[in-house]
């Protein structure tokens, strides 16, 4: 683990500075920020197509809307007021009477009455009535024919003057405050967010408060009633549902793991999906009754049963929302989250008034107006106004999703840029009026005027350049070098990846954090080999003195959550006080650090480190785009401090093989020295050898012997395994042998005495095959034993003999009985001694050479000297590999007695 350290906020910003913008010097491979900067983004042109079509049907709907409300504040006359409301029958495709104001009630007219014509036109659609009634003024007469009981019956109606409502101030505030308010808020969130699926939810949310007030489209003409009819319809039947859908989801939806989030999830779609296909229907009869209703009639008789049902489930999806989000407020995880659900929960539950009206005026069959005094309801309409205002400050000034910074930019952008076209304009005009004056109060004369006008047009051709280079450094200043917290975040995501050094890697994301969001204190924790202990800190005045064990509380939770935690020391409902392992040590080592938001660093689910980011400067809490972001920044990261760690392992494992290949190779220069130097000269015998280990070192052994009496001591074994412990025990095979031959004349003993140093100095499962012989040369005898190896091949003319006689292997058993041989050598014998890496060599195919394949190569070798016959076997089993890796060690001594011996 790297050293930990302390980093100063100031001289790190001033490093920062100093060097070039996305430079690092100890970072070639490192992508430029500039180049960042340039890369192009993907803009949300079609989010922003639907924002701009759906912004102008609201405004036209709200613009004709308030003209048609208020004629006299647009230059118009005050229209009529409507004598008799309607309602579809399901019954039969006509209209009948659901409400009469006063003056129809005086001209004899009853609810229930079928309407059939007015001022001579048969009413097919409630479109005729307002075309009518728009034709029509204050005190004009108009014609209604009925039918009641089955009689039909003419009724003439003095229109009286809209204007004298009793609810006019809430008028205003219904038709014109409110929604103007709610349009403003909606489309400056979905402009600042528009690929945000909350912000269109939102837009689509508060844009169902331009449709509480019915606008009467049937007023408005052709083809202008049917659009209006399909908004104001389209808004008003399905808000119950977007009310719903956004109380689950805003500020934050119902977290996971959260009790009831399966629950609500149910409610949801059980609710939401017959909500949307009734609406659908209603819009369509709706629409369909104001231009001829026989067309839908037959879709409002199948829906007639249902409409009960339509409205229980509108008021199930109203008060279901505002039971959500007191759910949400007493499962709120966080303080900012409990502080923003309980404004929002509050503004719902005053809101909720003129529901509760309404509900009671539905069981009662009966209209709000006639069941309450004008007063209540009128109030219960202003509350009504609450909750969307709740939700603006929840959105701007609590920062529920994180628009104020943007909005404050913009604005300061705008004025800036603005400014600089204001000075511009006004310094021309100045450069103008002094070229005007110079012309017209001085004679200049020809030359003299066409050299201000020139000097004047070049001046005026300057400060339009000027103006165009302070524009561009407007435009750097405020977007590319002011504090953006995006840009910043997430640069340094992608910047992290290419940053192998770990102390370098955490200055670099602690010191960008800080600037970005202007953090007061930051630490990483990282795991070595133990505790998570202080890495890295910036604004601590010394190395915080805090060891966090793996098993303790504060890392469960990190691994727990897999994401940012935060925590509230003054929330005595914070999981730091509801977690019973969480002891008051773990809170004061937690404390020491004065976080205010962890960041666990995870790596396949382990967690090797966290962060802790301390309060903002400005003591505005993390909002949901700082988390996210920040999350992202702690993935890569914790990729990047893993790649560092493995690094760091593989470099010093390169170290160690680098170190390990030294010491084999000194191994082998050792092994090598213990191998014959030099072949003392034997009368009337040509001999040699050759070892190849496979790898540096070996478990293969030769030697040859000069012992007393001029004897020749010939010795030939293979270690089991191979290998530094094969060569060990080759070493002390060779030391066992040279120490007890010279002194022990009878070859059993000789080999039982080295059996039992041999089983003393190895472990369980080593062993040795071993073959070793004494010639003497006057004689030609050679005497042998032949413990557990490969026979030797002896080639006696055509005829081929094998030496076997002897014992086991030696150091596996203690104690063993070997025999000796004894054989009369003749001139010309070729005796080859070999281990079985090259009988057993082995091709690409995995096939071996075999005893065989050795037995017939030694046949060819028959006229050649010792050492051509080795290298002929040797080259035919190399040969026969054909480029497969050697798998064993291979060793051969080959033996020729002089012919003229």
């Amino acid at each position: 683990m790297n050293p930990a350290f302390v980093l100063d906020a100031g001289r790190i910003k001033e490093s920062v500075a100093e060097a070039p913008r996305g430079a690092n010097p100890a970072l070639p491979n490192q992508i430029n920020s500039s180049q960042m900067e340039r890369a192009p983004r993907n803009r949300p042109v079609w989010q922003y197509v639907a924002l701009i079509v759906v912004f102008l049907a609201a405004v036209a709907y709200q613009a004709r809307t308030a003209v048609d409300r208020f004629p006299q504040w647009f230059g118009g006359q005050g229209r009529a007021q409507w004598p008799v409301f309607l309602e579809a029958d399901t019954a039969a495709p006509h209209f009948t009477i659901a409400y009469l104001k006063p003056n129809a009630k005086r001209a004899g007219l009853h609810e229930r009455d079928v309407l059939l014509n007015i001022n001579g036109r048969v009413v097919t659609g409630s479109g005729i009535f307002g075309d009518e009634l728009a034709k029509a003024h204050p005190g004009d007469m108009m014609h209604i024919e009925v039918r009641s009981h089955g009689k039909t019956s003419r009724h003439a109606v003095v229109l009286t003057s809209a204007e004298n409502s009793p609810l006019g101030f809430i008028s205003v505030i219904g038709v014109l405050v409110m929604p103007v308010f709610c349009i403003v808020l909606g489309f400056s969130v979905a402009a600042i967010r528009p690929r945000d699926r909350l912000a269109w939810l939102l837009l689509v949310f508060l844009l169902g408060y331009t449709s509480f007030f019915s606008p009467q489209p049937e007023l408005w003409g052709p083809i202008a009633r049917d659009l209006g009819a399909v908004y104001h319809s389209g808004l008003d039947v399905s808000w119950s549902i977007w009310v719903l859908v956004f109380a689950i989801y805003f500020p934050e939806p119902i977290s996971v793991g959260k009790p009831g989030r399966t629950v609500w999830k149910w409610v949801m779609w059980v609710v939401v999906l017959p909500l949307a296909f009734l609406s659908v229907a209603n819009v369509i009869v709706e629409v369909g009754a104001i231009e001829n209703y026989s067309s839908v009639f037959a879709l409002n008789h199948l829906l007639a049963p249902v409409a009960p049902l339509f409205t229980i489930w509108y008021y199930t999806a109203i008060f279901g929302s505002i039971v959500c989000l007191g759910w949400k407020l007493r499962f709120a995880g966080s303080l900012d989250s409990r502080r923003r659900l309980k404004l929002v929960f509050i503004g719902s539950l005053i809101s909720s008034l003129v529901w509760v009206l309404q509900v009671i005026a539905h069981l009662r069959h009966s209209e709000v107006e006639q069941l309450f005094p004008s007063g209540l309801y009128g109030t219960s309409y202003v509350l009504i106004c609450v909750f969307p205002i709740t939700i603006a400050y929840a959105i701007v000034v609590q920062r529920a999703m994180d628009v104020r910074l943007i909005i404050r930019q913009s604005l300061q952008y705008t004025l800036a840029k603005r400014g600089v076209i204001v000075l511009q304009g006004v310094l021309s005009a100045v450069l103008f009026s002094v070229v005007a004056f110079l012309i017209t109060a001085h004679k200049l004369g020809y030359a003299g005027t066409v050299i201000v006008m020139a000097a004047g047009l070049w001046s005026i051709f300057l400060l339009n350049g000027v103006s165009h280079r302070f524009a561009r450094v407007i435009d750097r200043r405020f977007f590319r070098e002011t504090y953006n917290a995006e840009q910043i975040l997430s640069e340094l995501a992608e910047r992290v990846r290419t940053i192998v050094e770990s102390d370098t890697l955490l200055a670099t994301v602690t010191g960008r954090i800080s600037e970005a969001l202007h953090v007061s204190r930051m630490a990483v924790l990282l795991n070595g080999s133990g505790p998570y202990q202080p890495a890295c800190a910036l604004g601590y005045s010394s190395l915080p003195d805090v060891s966090v064990p793996e098993n303790a509380p504060i890392a469960e939770e990190l691994r727990k959550e897999k994401r940012p935690v935060r925590v509230y020391f003054d929330d005595p409902n914070s999981w730091i006080y509801r977690s019973p392992a969480m002891t008051a040590e773990d809170r004061e080592q937690l404390a020491q650090l004065a976080p205010e938001l962890l960041l666990p660093l995870l790596v396949k689910d382990e967690l090797i480190g966290f962060m802790s980011l301390g309060q903002k400067l400005s003591e505005a809490s993390y909002s949901g785009s700082d988390i996210g972001l920040l999350n992202s920044v702690a993935s890569q990261t914790s990729l990047a401090l893993e790649v560092s760690r493995l690094t760091t392992k593989i470099s010093a494992e390169a170290a160690h093989r680098e170190r390990l290949n030294r010491e084999l190779e000194i191994a082998r220069e050792v092994q090598q020295k213990l191998f014959p130097s030099r072949l003392p000269a034997v009368p009337g015998l040509d001999y040699c050898a050759e070892c190849r280990p496979a790898r540096e070192v070996g478990g293969d052994y030769y030697d040859f012997l000069e012992l007393p009496d001029g004897k020749f001591g010939i010795a030939l074994g293979d270690i089991s395994g191979k290998g530094i412990g094969a060569a060990l025990m080759m070493a002390n095979l060779q030391a066992s042998l040279r120490g007890q031959a010279p002194i022990l004349r009878n070859m059993p003993e000789l080999l039982k005495r080295v059996n039992g140093m041999l089983y003393e100095a190895s472990s369980f499962n080593r062993y040795a095959t071993f073959f070793y012989a004494e010639y003497d040369p006057e004689t030609r005898a050679l005497t042998y034993v032949n413990a557990g190896h490969n026979p030797p091949v002896v080639l006696r003319h055509c005829e081929i003999l094998r030496w076997e006689t002897g014992g086991p292997v030696i150091g596996l058993l203690p104690q063993v009985e070997f025999q000796q041989g004894t054989v009369q050598l003749e001139p010309g014998d070729l005796a080859v001694l070999y281990t079985d890496g090259v009988s057993e060599s082995m091709n690409l195919e995995d096939e071996e050479w075999s005893e065989e394949r050795l037995i017939a190569c030694v046949k060819t070798c028959y006229h050649l000297s010792a050492r051509g016959a080795l290298d002929r076997i040797m080259n035919g089993a190399v040969a026969f590999a054909a480029g497969a890796p050697q798998h064993d060690d291979m060793t051969l001594t080959v033996l020729r007695v002089a012919e003229s011996a």
